[in-house]
């Protein structure tokens, strides 16, 4: 049946006509709605599905389905192709579609050859599905392939046995895999298929790491945006911050003492942050101090609190200290290395003991708290010049966990730069992008304030840039002239004509055979041009060339 664009019947075979009953000379020219009486059958045109289906038309079963024309010929070709066959026909494709999207290897047997074989088996076994359709069981050859040696053997057990059967098997690759039979009986309760599944377990055991990084970091019922709150500023894209997150989230489960350490502005805060968060007290409060930003004389009393009248200027009614506060969940000490050594001796006390006093009292408070404490300092060194408390130093060294500086984990400069400026977007209601040349440096500068420096850096983008693409530009003096130093860039801008392109590339290779040889006449050898012209062009581009070579040496020096 042909149907014009405007959904009116053109033309019909005699078949059409005695599946729907339908006269010829009465249907030509009718609309679909006021010539099909099965509402099915027009659901199924008003639906124009991609593919067709199994449906009854009048009493029969049929495979339906409808063809878009192209050209000048536009409008659609209803099919209906009555009989058994047909419907064989379709399901075996729809069979043969389903098998080939499983993401597990699927095999499927008769009594005596393999029948299907999906791409998926391919995939995990390096044995090609075309070697192995049509084979007979029993001529496979168990030797050439573990693979196949396991297919043998499970179709015997679970033909045998008359139930499902697991095998485990290691390939010569080094993947293991779980071979699993299913038997499927006919009406006499024999086997008379089998099918079998293959699984990768290394692939098994990623997705289940996955989900139970995803159970324990996304609580059910949890917004994204309280997702995004819980991961704070954690982005695991390099091969150390993927480590530090595994570790993360085994040590988040148990209460031991934990111990960062790492540059300043490596984000020591965020990783504690984290581990109370998916830690079983995250109900519990998260109380977090710098032991550097307190005054000295005014620590004690912060930390254990105390009780009315106990100095001069008391208040009235007491003050629960910082330990009491956290009773129940998590104290985070940050800067451990600034406290006095007279705290170090209280603070060990008060681990050990799980136990404190508020100054003026006489009795103990019973306390269940989780230290994690933090440091930019080299504490080792610090007892060994007896700065810190040796005892106050291995009670806190239970689980060390060392952050990487942002240069040492390059991969997560980018994500890490994409995400602030998507939260400093969002805050200042701008649609900053990043151009392609301040990508690349970014990701080549040494960030030694870390992921804090990495943050102002793209905030200021943000607040201070001219267009909606940030460019090289763009960024601080400080880091864009690094990067010409460095030779990492050198095109300093799209809208540059040909000779302020000239003059940026004349620059940065001016500065670095200075920088290299020391002085203009050994760089003019090196650029093989007059000394006199090297002179003439640094003055030019406003090159001061005793600076470079005085910083060149300065750089130098052990």
């Amino acid at each position: 049946m042909n149907w014009d664009k405007t959904g009116h019947l053109k033309s019909l075979n005699t078949k059409a006509v005695e599946l729907l009953g339908l006269d010829p000379k009465q249907c030509l020219g009718q609309a679909a709605p006021e010539l099909l009486s099965c509402g099915k059958l027009l659901s199924f045109l008003q639906e124009a599905p991609d593919k067709g289906k199994i449906m009854q038309v009048n009493g029969q079963d049929c495979y339906v389905c409808l063809e878009q024309m192209q050209g000048p010929e536009q409008g659609s070709t209803l099919i209906l192709r009555p009989g058994q066959e047909q419907i064989d026909e379709y399901l075996q494709k729809e069979f043969t579609y389903l098998l080939d999207n499983s993401y597990d290897g699927i095999i499927v047997a008769d009594n005596l050859r393999i029948l299907k074989v999906n791409s998926s088996f391919g995939r995990i076994t390096g044995v090609s599905p075309s070697l192995l359709v049509g084979r007979y069981i029993d001529k496979l050859d168990a030797t050439k392939h573990v693979c196949l040696a396991a297919l043998v053997e499970v179709i015997r057990l679970t033909r045998h046995h008359k139930k499902t059967i697991t095998l485990q098997r290691k390939l010569r690759s080094g993947n293991e895999i779980f071979v699993t039979c299913n038997p499927v009986f006919n009406q006499r309760q024999q086997v008379d298929r089998v099918v079998i599944n293959v699984r990768d377990i290394k692939e098994l055991k990623k997705l289940e790491d996955q989900i139970k990084k995803l159970s324990v970091l996304r609580r059910e019922g949890e917004t994204p945006q309280q997702h995004h709150a819980a991961l704070g500023e954690i982005v695991a894209e390099s091969p150390s911050m993927k480590r530090l997150l595994q570790l993360v989230l085994r040590v988040s489960q148990v209460n031991s003492t934990v111990l960062l350490s790492g540059e300043s502005g490596t984000g020591k805060d965020v990783v504690a942050r984290l581990i109370h968060r998916i830690s079983c007290c995250n109900k519990e409060p998260f109380v977090s101090v710098n032991c550097g930003a307190v005054p000295e004389n005014l620590l004690e009393s912060e930390f254990f609190g105390y009780e009315k009248g106990a100095f001069t200027s008391a208040s009235r009614t007491g003050k629960p200290g910082l330990f009491e506060q956290a009773n129940g969940g998590t104290f985070f000490l940050d800067e451990v290395g600034e406290l006095p050594l007279n705290l170090q001796v209280k603070l060990l006390k008060v681990i050990q003991d799980q136990s404190c006093r508020r100054l003026g009292s006489t009795r103990n408070i019973d306390l269940n708290i989780r230290f994690i404490a933090a440091s930019n300092r080299d504490l080792r060194k610090m007892v060994a010049e007896g700065q810190f408390r040796e005892d106050l130093f291995y009670r806190l060294y239970v689980v060390p966990i060392n952050i990487d500086p942002l240069r040492q984990r390059r991969d997560d400069i980018l994500p890490l730069a994409i995400m602030f400026l998507k939260e400093f977007n969002e805050k200042y209601g701008t649609s900053r992008s990043l151009g392609h040349e301040l990508i690349s440096i970014l990701e080549s500068y040494n960030w030694p304030g870390n992921v804090r420096e990495l943050q102002n850096v793209i905030e200021r983008l943000v607040v201070t840039a001219d267009s909606d693409i940030l460019r090289a530009h763009h960024l601080p003096n400080s880091i864009y002239q690094e990067a010409l130093e460095d030779g990492v860039y050198w095109w300093v801008g799209e809208n540059l004509n040909l000779r302020q392109a000239r003059d940026a590339l004349e620059r940065q290779m001016i500065q670095k055979a200075v920088a290299k040889t020391g002085n203009a006449r050994k760089a003019s050898h090196l650029l093989g041009i007059d000394h006199s012209t090297v002179v003439r062009k640094a003055q030019r581009l406003g090159l001061n060339l005793k600076s470079v070579a005085s910083k060149s040496q300065q750089k130098n020096q052990p």
